[in-house]
């Protein structure tokens, strides 16, 4: 099965190989480079929590990645974060991921963000959940060829107490992976087609 790789794409397990008997049985199409680079790590404070007002909103700790500049102007950034959280006291509560970017002249600016309806639930008593969310960015509009950075936020519904990266009595942390991951992957942009309403913004 085809897999892409850093320098291309990757075939494996080929069925025949007509041109010798010794040969090699893989090859990888390294024209095709969709993946420029990726960073990936894990927020870095277990049971992070929220606060209780509503419409709290904040940073989830150790979520900062430096992308570096873009090695082309039109490319794209392909987001990826899950976590456990928990509704610590069973009260409303209603939570969504921001996505934010930074270059130098820019500053943090807050680019997408699900709502904070995303994930929520009505009074329930003890309430597990996963949060998650893949996320397209471009590189930014002005400023194509200056360092991205990019870190998630919070957004929080109503008076509930929640809890990112819930340690859930330790079951699931190994190895100081903390219930959760983030990535980023810079993708080539020629490479990319979008339908829709999807835009550069």
């Amino acid at each position: 099965m085809p897999s892409i790789t850093g320098t291309g794409v990757r075939y494996d397990n080929v069925p025949y190989n007509q041109y010798s008997v010794g040969g090699t049985t893989t090859t990888t199409q390294t024209n095709s480079n969709v993946v420029v680079k990726v960073r990936f790590g894990s927020g870095s404070t277990v049971d992070q929590y929220t606060g209780t007002p509503d419409g709290t909103s904040g940073i989830i700790n150790g979520t900062q990645v430096d992308m570096g500049v873009p090695r082309k102007a039109n490319n794209w950034y392909r987001i990826f974060y899950q976590t456990v959280s928990d509704d610590t006291d069973g009260n409303i509560s209603g939570v969504g991921i921001r996505i934010e970017r930074w270059t130098p002249s820019s500053g943090w600016q807050e680019v997408l963000a699900q709502g904070s309806h995303a994930s929520y639930d009505n009074n329930y008593g003890d309430w597990y959940r996963q949060n998650q969310g893949i996320f397209w960015v471009p590189t930014h509009p002005s400023f194509q060829t200056q360092q991205h950075q990019f870190r998630l936020g919070f957004h929080k519904h109503d008076n509930g107490q929640l809890r990112f990266n819930a340690s859930i009595g330790n079951d699931l942390r190994r190895d100081g992976w903390n219930n959760n991951t983030f990535e980023v992957w810079e993708l080539d942009g020629d490479r990319i087609q979008t339908t829709g309403r999807i835009s550069r913004f």
